[in-house]
């Protein structure tokens, strides 16, 4: 979940080793990030931390089959954190200390500018412009915000986190992983290869050849704000990978902190759940408990479902069969033709 897109970046390779700060270093290992089904757009410098040494493919297999096997079975919540959570969380932390001195003093004062400003606007994040992820005043984010961090660590505990811990040549989210750090060790969480997971291996569960395996037959159950013609297209989208009933619970567009769900209202029990909540998500997934069904946060997949013109605005959006390193707009121009170039 992003609280702002992500500038557009380069595929090039840095011709030096990317290196984190050492109080960066959150979990043990640094092992090469790619998303099986997604090679065409791996970035040669891409990164993750890992808990221990592990190849991603399997990991990702592992993820994969664990969400496959609980569909229609049993209660299993995944849910993405990324820098808009991270924000929520934790609040603005300091510049990367990768950027040069000019660079973070600049990024700071926006940051009090910012600050400033949410006294007069309250808290505010969004997955895409105008898309609303969260909004709330600075009061309720102070009540709120113990509960939604134990929510998190409660989806730690019974299901899996897809923390967005990976990193490359330029600097995004990485400056939030030491505030991170102290939240799992203040919240006694430990992170394994079962309990967390890549950020963007979610994504690829969703958009890619697993996600008919996942849906196929299967009644599904959306809990998300759209309305009208988009929730339509959503719906349309999810039928056409296989789904064979689609059904909806409509939530607020960016107060989903405070929203409960009527889960008795539904006629029949859903197979699988898709989330699209904002960064309030975690104070649903509770809710969600008694359907016994993996609850899986769909993020920005959603405005992909809704609008397939959106899958260039994202990596691992678009699987390899029909990815087109031409029409990445989350890519400079550099990185595009590196992709191109890439076998």
């Amino acid at each position: 979940m992003h609280s702002s897109p992500p500038a557009a970046v380069s595929a090039t390779p840095s011709p030096a080793v990317v290196s984190l700060p050492v109080s960066y270093r959150i979990l043990p290992e640094s092992v090469p990030f790619y998303v099986p089904g997604f090679l065409r757009q791996r970035c040669p410098i891409d990164l993750v931390l890992s808990p221990e040494r592990v190849e991603c493919g399997e990991w990702f297999e592992r993820f994969a089959a664990r969400v496959e096997a609980a569909v229609g079975r049993a209660y299993l919540p995944v849910c993405r954190m990324s820098d808009g959570e991270f924000l929520l969380l934790f609040g603005h932390q300091p510049p990367s200390l990768r950027y040069s001195w000019p660079r973070r003093v600049r990024i700071g004062l926006r940051q009090v500018a910012t600050r400033i400003a949410q006294r007069f606007r309250g808290f505010r994040a969004q997955t895409a412009p105008g898309v609303s992820s969260g909004a709330m005043s600075l009061a309720e984010r102070r009540v709120i915000l113990p509960e939604v961090s134990r929510r998190y660590a409660a989806i730690a505990a019974d299901g899996i986190l897809g923390i967005h811990l990976s990193y490359g040549g330029n600097p995004f989210q990485e400056h939030y992983f030491p505030a991170l750090g102290r939240w799992v060790r203040d919240q006694s969480i430990r992170l394994t290869t079962d309990n967390y997971v890549p950020f963007y291996f979610v994504y690829g569960l969703l958009r890619g050849p697993m996600f008919r395996r996942l849906v196929g037959g299967r009644r599904v159950l959306v809990v998300h704000s759209a309305a009208g013609g988009k929730r339509e297209a959503i719906a349309a989208s999810i039928r056409a990978a296989g789904a064979g009933a689609v059904d909806w619970l409509a939530i607020s567009p960016s107060r989903s902190f405070a929203d409960t769900l009527d889960i008795s209202s539904l006629r029949h029990r859903p197979d699988i759940c898709l989330l699209g909540a904002g960064v309030g998500k975690a104070m649903l997934f509770e809710q969600l408990r008694p359907l016994g069904v993996p609850c899986i946060d769909g993020g920005f997949s959603f405005e992909v479902w809704a609008d397939p013109d959106k899958q260039w605005d994202r990596p691992y959006m678009v699987p390899d069969e029909a990815f087109d390193a031409g029409q990445a707009r989350f890519l400079d121009e550099s990185g595009r033709a590196a992709l191109t170039r890439l076998p």
